[in-house]
């Protein structure tokens, strides 16, 4: 598996990150994310995994209020469960941590109204990410907030 970083991807890799939310549509994702994401790809970065010579993961992410924001993430199905997510989120800490910052933050589907996205929260909790908001008034249906220090001591 390679990991390459894309910044404001398009033309191929723009239509993999699509084709994969395409796949994600439905179980995970509701239909106004692809149109949304083709948008975002336009100001955000993206590492991509690479695997058989196609894009198979991805993560999105940006930066605001000095803190590096992941904005979507996806696997293609049949590639889940190979630590894809997790060498993705691997380099991603270390490109922020280089860059100077000192936290990520992710906003996700609360599992209560989704039970699909409790491997969600747990993957991210495996990563050391803490559940620290939610927000019933965001989306169709609340958002949790998580969030990791990048620093040794985390105040999470």
């Amino acid at each position: 598996m390679e990991i390459y970083l894309h910044s404001r991807p398009a033309g191929l890799v723009a239509e993999a990150i699509l084709s994969i939310v395409a796949d994600l549509t439905g179980e995970w994702f509701t239909t106004d994310v692809a149109p949304a994401t083709e948008r975002d790809l336009l100001f955000q970065d993206v590492f991509c995994a690479i695997q058989d010579g196609r894009i198979r993961s991805f993560i999105m992410f940006t930066s605001h209020d000095g803190a590096i924001h992941i904005t979507l993430t996806g696997t293609s199905p049949a590639y889940r469960g190979q630590g894809i997510g997790s060498a993705l989120m691997k380099r991603l800490e270390l490109h922020a941590g280089a860059l100077g910052f000192d936290e990520i933050v992710v906003f996700t589907v609360p599992p209560a109204s989704k039970p699909v996205y409790q491997a969600t929260v747990d993957f991210y909790r495996k990563h050391g990410f803490k559940v620290v908001k939610e927000y019933r008034e965001l989306w169709q249906n609340g958002a949790l907030e998580l969030r990791k220090s990048l620093r040794e001591s985390s105040q999470y």
